[in-house]
């Protein structure tokens, strides 16, 4: 079962946080990912906040939708999500039209290897696609190489189409940040395409290549420890539960 997740990359903004520039912390962050499981989960917040998005949904429906749909053990971060992001649409004011209903674009890094790539929602702002990437995560997990990947990899499965050439696009994420007085509070983190510097051919490549052997050395662990009879450490707690 552990090998079977390596084999099915998880959405972008998930993927990029078990990569890095060096292949031995890549092959012990591909096998933590094998054997963890989150224990909690954003999934409810998707249709609350998408709704937000295309019908302006009203605040106390959506908190109420948080508070009572989904996991159990996810609703108070789920609320909190929520709340951050009409904290945030207050200013921001997302008034485009809906266009797709879904875009799922393929990354690809090897032969039956795709990583899917996305948007939360995609609406029409001044004539123009613009695909909106959020995620719930309670502390960002991202250094700024793997920002530069995840942006990398946006730009080569959606904003290299046709349509999305010209869009601007947004990422958004609400990470809890100390008020000064001890309590925590989700504030934006935001960024649109272009802020950040995206990898070189050469830097892709290279990552990619990487990524394929730390891949394989994954799963020669995994396997070996299964042969050895040997116990795995006490399954990994994703501290960044995943949107989708």
């Amino acid at each position: 079962m552990a090998q079977g997740k390596l084999d099915k990359p998880p959405y972008a903004h998930n993927w990029v946080r078990y990569i890095y520039p060096d292949f031995n912390k890549t092959t012990r962050e591909l096998v933590r990912f094998a054997r963890g499981m989150p224990t909690t989960s954003y999934a409810a917040a998707v249709p609350i906040i998408r709704d937000r998005v295309l019908m302006r949904l009203e605040r106390e429906t959506a908190l109420n939708a948080a508070k009572t749909t989904g996991r159990k053990n996810s609703r108070e971060i789920v609320t909190e999500y929520v709340e951050a992001f009409y904290g945030y649409d207050e200013s921001r004011q997302y008034s485009g039209k809906p266009c797709f209903d879904e875009v799922i674009e393929p990354f690809r890094i090897g032969k039956g290897i795709v990583v899917p790539v996305k948007p939360l929602v995609t609406i029409v702002e001044s004539g123009r696609l613009v695909p909106i990437f959020s995620v719930g995560w309670a502390s960002m997990p991202l250094n700024l190489w793997q920002r530069r990947l995840l942006a990398t990899v946006m730009e080569d499965a959606v904003f290299s189409l046709m349509d999305f050439r010209d869009s601007p696009g947004e990422f958004l994420c609400f990470p809890r940040k100390n008020d000064g007085s001890g309590k925590l509070i989700r504030e934006p983190l935001i960024w649109k395409r272009g802020d950040f510097d995206l990898l070189s051919k050469e830097e892709l490549r290279d990552c990619l290549e990487m990524y394929r052997s730390a891949l394989e050395a994954a799963k020669r662990t995994i396997a070996d420890d299964a042969v050895r009879g040997k116990e795995p450490k006490k399954q990994y707690e994703d501290p960044h539960p995943r949107l989708f």
